[in-house]
């Protein structure tokens, strides 16, 4: 009779981590993964499904503890629930995670559907951990100076940000979108190491009904 080997469960190597994880690292290295694939030039579908994704678990944390996330801002300013805001921004991630509807569907997507949802993920985590990684932080930036057509369209109050965010990558203006992401990587590697842009930010999840924590151990 022929004998068969066991099945390995796991590939052999030296040096594998295993992680202990809360919700906020799985949003943040989600997020930082999508924005160094942004700026590396990357196809958008990957970047907008990883933004997509950590903007998703931001949005639930917030909504069960108690903060006012993006899409709580804009379904309050529209008079809609949460639900039916969430499922809108869901259109694309859907159709690019499921196939079981409608298999032979096409859709037309623009790259640039990629900026606005990394924008709300940079902002939720912010508004839900107190902080952000560096990569949030140069996004954040980098689209404050591409996002009025002149500056003078902003309210008055976020002109000075804007001309400081393009000072921040000079020529980005003017330059195609290609060299945008360019420039954006160029400071992204430039500070990536800067101690004083390392924020301390809460990791733990903290339930507003119940008080209740969930957090590393």
């Amino acid at each position: 009779m022929a004998r068969h080997k066991k099945a390995r469960r796991h590939v052999v190597a030296k040096g594998i981590v295993t992680y202990d994880l809360t919700k906020i690292d799985v949003a943040e290295a989600l997020l930082v993964s999508a924005i160094r694939q942004f700026f590396e030039g990357a196809h958008p579908v990957p970047i907008y499904l990883l933004a997509s994704s950590a903007r998703e678990i931001l949005t639930t944390i917030g909504d069960k503890a108690g903060v006012e996330t993006v899409l709580h801002s804009f379904a309050k300013k529209k008079g809609l629930t949460l639900k039916e805001v969430a499922h809108q921004a869901h259109t694309f991630a859907g159709f690019f995670k499921h196939a079981d509807r409608n298999p032979t569907a096409t859709l037309k997507f623009s790259e640039d559907e990629a900026d606005s949802v990394l924008a709300m993920a940079c902002q939720d985590f912010g508004r839900v951990t107190g902080g952000m990684p560096i990569e949030a932080q140069i996004f954040e930036v980098w689209i404050y100076a591409l996002a009025f057509e002149r500056v003078t369209d902003a309210p008055l109050k976020g002109q000075r940000i804007i001309k400081l965010a393009i000072k921040t990558f000079p020529g980005i203006r003017t330059a195609e979108r290609k060299q945008q992401k360019k420039l954006g990587l160029n400071v992204l590697r430039q500070v990536q190491d800067d101690p004083t842009l390392k924020m301390k930010y809460r990791r733990e999840v903290r339930l507003a009904l119940t008080g209740a924590t969930a957090k590393k151990k």
